[in-house]
């Protein structure tokens, strides 16, 4: 019975999370596509060279999350053979039309489906990596059944890059201490299940449910199939997608943080404080 009630509960959870990112896609470019956001700009931009370093020239690529399709259009235009999934129907709606405005749906396949759900899947031959950015792994309940599915769809020695937003963020932290909330800036954003506002149509703030993850928590879902790589916070001190507004402001600033970012990233204690963790997980 235990059993029983946990896959409604995840069953339940997938469709709130696809009815939400379903409400927000009409206005998700418009916030945080390369165009219009310069934090994401620079952090599409670190992503890609990650994924060029580490997916072999056209490639077989699983892309977890694909979104609006932004980094599906890039995997593609490198001469890679993608498969984008996504738990939403109306942002992988978004991710073909690009595609197709683009001129490359004969390198890419779309299926809507949660991560969770992998190993439904069928492909004609394992797949030679496996990308999920900006937090698509944060909204998966059953991290676990990912990790099976993963090292079932992954050729061995195959990467798996991801970014997950991160349980401590140093920014956040040092706004909090400004007001004198000392416990908040150590606890930081937690490990449990919460409900984080993204912006919709019209102003509309919708609530997504989430999860912060750490470099440790992840090595632990994946092993023993997958060994952690590289970690990385991303960024460090640029400030977070939402608070792009102070970039444009101070682009100065930006070149100053960057070079500071790219020197300590990596680093420990470093690479735990960033707004999101970049990791590089590798199928053994």
């Amino acid at each position: 019975m235990g059993g029983v009630a946990r896959l409604e509960k995840t069953e339940a959870l997938y469709r709130i999370i696809a009815h939400g990112f379903d409400r927000i896609a009409p206005a998700y470019d418009e916030r945080y596509s390369a165009r219009t956001n310069p934090v994401m700009a620079w952090m599409r931009g670190e992503s890609w060279k990650i994924l060029r370093r580490l997916l072999p020239p056209g490639g077989w690529v699983l892309e977890i999350g694909c979104g609006t399709g932004e980094d599906t259009e890039a995997l593609a235009r490198a001469g890679h053979r993608v498969l984008a999934t996504d738990i939403s129907v109306d942002m992988l709606r978004r991710a073909r039309a690009r595609a197709m405005a683009a001129g490359l749906l004969d390198r890419i396949a779309f299926v809507a489906i949660p991560a969770g759900h992998l190993a439904a899947l069928q492909p004609p031959e394992p797949f030679d990596g496996a990308y999920a950015g900006f937090g698509a792994l944060n909204c998966e309940p059953a991290l676990e059944g990912l990790a099976e599915a993963l090292s079932a769809l992954l050729r061995p020695g195959a990467p798996f890059i991801l970014s997950v937003i991160h349980p401590w963020c140093l920014l956040e932290a040092l706004g909090h201490l400004r007001r004198g909330r000392f416990r908040a800036a150590l606890r930081g954003r937690g490990t449990r299940w919460t409900l984080a506002t993204l912006p919709g149509p019209n102003g509309e703030r919708i609530a997504i449910p989430m999860r912060p993850l750490s470099a440790s928590a992840l090595q632990g879902v994946f092993a023993p199939s997958f060994r952690l790589e590289q970690a990385m916070a991303f960024p460090l001190f640029l400030p977070p997608p939402s608070m792009a507004d102070l970039l444009r402001r101070h682009p100065a600033l930006f070149r100053i943080l960057e070079v500071l970012d790219r020197k300590l990233r990596a680093r420990w204690p470093w690479r735990d404080g960033g707004d999101h963790l970049l990791v590089v997980l590798r199928r053994r």
